[in-house]
């Protein structure tokens, strides 16, 4: 017999590695759904809600570090998921979207669910296209393949006609291609002067979650060392892109332009590594830059480089690649310039007092519920073994998280720099998936998670040792503190409009109960090590609920 569309399909998903399906299957769909029953090395993973599936391709991409295959059904499940697809296209996440369409033969009469598939996606994806024959799903789906991952890594989407993956195809199926994106930017000389030049003291470097993605911590660390410059992580880096417990690690960039201008003054020149330069929110006056600091910036694309901010030097190519060339023309010029060891030891010196410091204050703040913000965040991450992923989508109590989050690698530490809630959940599941089923941290606020309940019945499903720790403090806070920094009618009045949660308050325990997820109350910081531990040793999913302050 010929080969069928769904035989292309199924070719390309196994030769592109692909082993998960995501996805909430609809009437359009069926054709796949059909063909994955009498397959056994693809496996669906069953999401109640797209939003849920979307967010488990999203952490199953990013710690695979290749593209996730999603499917979503047809207008109106494309709908359900632009939420998260606008985070996953803020996060550079290489994702394959797809959805069915509704047969060729009956889109003349405008049936129910059909629709504009590829306008709906084009906001939030790099390209869309929809399949005009059978013929066209091979090259198209190894495209897709192909562009989700070259830089700027993001979502792309395809739409099926249902009957295409039914009908006879002629044309033969692509093979897959190697293609190497890892390009070094030029004139490395010329780099290499701009970051040696400057008097010692006088230059600081930004790292962005492009650091992370390509697998370029380890250079920036030598870099950095080299250089005995302070590194600084891009406002709301998504993940880690520097160990947080080196002595060259300056922290987080604040989201506002005072706060940027201020970390950045003391300092003549700064060497931006990433893609987008400095992201503030909300607005804020001002230039992020001193008038005499000059910007030296190198990314994965060209698109980012002046955007925004005039450059000194830009330079397009792969972090790590380039990174890594880059360090012998800068060790060549450095040979003999300056002693760094007394330097080294006394910012070591000073981390550590600081981190002495703040475990200090946190342990201070231990109490009964509700709970200090920083208290709870303090307990949940010590008592993580080493290596636990953290997916972080506290909001107000995320700056804690962020803070104690002490881990050297990349991917043990997630956040959302799209800023749409429902993400935290379900992208612990895909973290958890892909780590082979292994234990993650899911801190998430109360108001996030009543955006994707429907992870919990996916982690009962699938069984995945996920904890979800519902910071609760019954209200959108950091809604409220925006409102206080305007000194409008709200703070006025004292009357937060649509605001508050507590009425009638959520009992996620009983929440958690309901899909499957067994979970616990806890009333006291100095009990949450106790449960964590507790929960991860079973090797199932657990959710605590900890009521905390709003301060």
């Amino acid at each position: 017999m010929p080969a069928r569309g769904r035989d292309v399909l199924l070719e390309v998903l196994r030769t592109e590695g692909v082993t998960h399906v995501f996805g909430n299957p609809g009437s359009t769909e069926l054709p796949l759904i059909d063909a994955l029953a009498g397959v056994d090395d693809i496996r669906y993973v069953l999401a109640l809600q797209e939003a849920t599936a979307v967010g488990m391709a999203d952490g199953y991409a990013q710690t695979t570090g290749r593209p996730a295959f999603l499917n979503l059904h047809t207008a109106a499940g494309l709908g359900n998921a632009i939420g998260n697809l606008t985070n996953a296209k803020a996060n550079g996440t290489p994702l394959v979207v797809t959805a069915g369409q509704q047969d060729e033969r009956h889109l003349v009469d405008d049936p129910l669910l059909s629709g504009d598939l590829v306008g709906l996606a084009g906001a939030v994806s790099k390209w869309t296209h929809e399949v005009r024959s059978p013929d066209e799903l091979g090259t198209i789906l190894r495209r897709a393949f192909k562009d989700a991952a070259a830089p700027p890594s993001g979502p792309v989407f395809v739409s099926m006609r249902m009957d295409h993956l039914d009908r006879p195809v002629e044309a033969p199926v692509p093979p897959r291609s190697e293609v190497d994106t890892r390009v070094v930017a030029a004139d490395l000389a010329r780099l290499a002067q701009l970051l040696t030049e400057p008097e010692h003291g006088q230059l600081a470097i930004v790292a962005g979650d492009e650091v992370a993605q390509s697998g370029a911590v380890g250079a920036l660390v030598e870099l950095a060392d080299a250089l005995g410059a302070p590194v600084f992580g891009s406002p709301l880096y998504g993940r880690s892109p520097f160990p947080p417990s080196h002595p060259q690690w300056a922290g987080m960039l604040g989201p506002s332009t005072a706060a940027i201008r201020s970390a950045l003054a003391p300092y003549r020149r700064v060497f931006l590594v990433g893609g987008q330069a400095f992201m503030v929110y909300p607005r804020t006056d001002g230039p992020p830059l001193e008038p005499g600091t000059e910007l030296v910036h190198l990314a994965p694309a060209p698109e980012p480089v002046a955007r925004a901010h005039p450059v000194l030097h830009g330079a397009v190519g792969d972090p790590k690649a380039t990174l890594t060339a880059l360090l012998h023309e800068v060790h060549g010029r450095l040979e003999g310039v300056w002693d760094l060891a007394v330097d080294r030891a006394a910012a070591e010196q000073r981390a550590g007092a600081e981190r002495e410091t703040r475990e200090a204050t946190a342990r201070a703040r231990y109490g009964p519920a509700p709970m200090a913000p920083m208290a709870a965040a303090h307990a949940l991450l010590r008592a993580l073994p080493p290596g636990t992923p953290v997916v972080d989508e506290a909001i107000t109590t995320g700056v804690y998280v962020r803070g104690f989050h002490h881990e050297a690698t990349p991917d043990t530490y997630f956040f959302n720099r799209g800023g749409g809630l429902g993400w935290g959940m379900p992208v612990a599941l895909g973290v958890s998936l892909a780590g082979g089923r292994s234990p993650a941290l899911c801190v998430v606020g109360d108001g996030s998670t009543m955006y994707s309940p429907q992870a919990l019945w996916t982690a009962a499903r699938e069984q995945l040792p996920v904890v979800f720790a519902v910071v609760d403090n019954g209200q959108y806070l950091i809604l409220k503190n925006l409102l206080r920094g305007m000194s409008g009618t709200s703070v006025e009045h004292e009357r937060f409009v649509a605001m508050d949660l507590g009425d009638p308050a959520v009992d996620f325990v009983e929440l958690a109960a309901s899909m499957g997820v067994d979970g616990s109350r806890v009333d006291a910081t100095d009990d949450i090590t106790e449960v964590v531990k507790t929960a991860l040793d079973r090797g199932r999913p657990h959710l605590l609920h900890i009521p905390i302050t709003a301060r």
